[in-house]
């Protein structure tokens, strides 16, 4: 997958494209104008690529199964922040593990966690829930987040240290 924006006099655009590593074509392209990304990710697990609006700052998901498709976003959050223009995205990160999805809104992490009821896109349905505590909110702004085993590991702007996060189960 390669994935690009930029703003220009027009607005913010953005495009995403999945190569054939063997043959080196392009195999699907989408190019953006409405709510261009922030950051984008694909999961193997749901089976979908999940992108943040830049300017909506909510997260949006794309099933694999119907990647040829015209419109192939859903929204997961509020659907009628998509063309504010407010750019409450901008520099947020997204990321995947497991069935979960993680998403860093300034000093913030919300974690989206599919509700198993039916197999198809729409039939999905995705709870979301603020990570860490309200006194702990809203400082830095994220920089990066990853993941590695029960840990995922969060620094911030203007920090030199690395905050470890661990959960008590299997994985994140």
């Amino acid at each position: 997958m390669a994935a690009g924006s930029h703003s220009g006099p027009s607005g913010v655009r953005g495009n995403i494209r999945f190569w054939d590593l063997r043959s080196g074509n392009a195999v699907w392209e989408i190019k953006e104008n409405v709510d261009c990304f922030a950051d984008c990710t694909v999961s193997d697990d749901l089976s979908a690529i999940l992108k943040v609006g830049v300017h909506s700052g909510e997260v949006f998901i794309s099933d694999l199964r119907n990647i040829g498709k015209e419109n192939t976003w859903t929204c997961l959050g509020d659907s009628r922040k998509v063309t504010n223009g407010k750019k409450e995205g901008f520099g947020s990160k997204i990321e995947s593990n497991g069935n979960q999805v993680f998403c860093s809104k300034g000093g913030n992490i919300e974690l989206w966690s599919e509700v198993l009821i039916g197999s198809s896109i729409k039939d999905r349905v995705f709870r979301k829930n603020s990570m860490g505590r309200a006194k702990d909110s809203c400082g830095n702004k994220i920089a990066h987040f990853s993941f590695g085993g029960n840990k995922m590991f969060v620094t911030r702007k203007d920090q030199q240290f690395v905050e470890v996060w661990q959960s008590s189960v299997r994985g994140f």
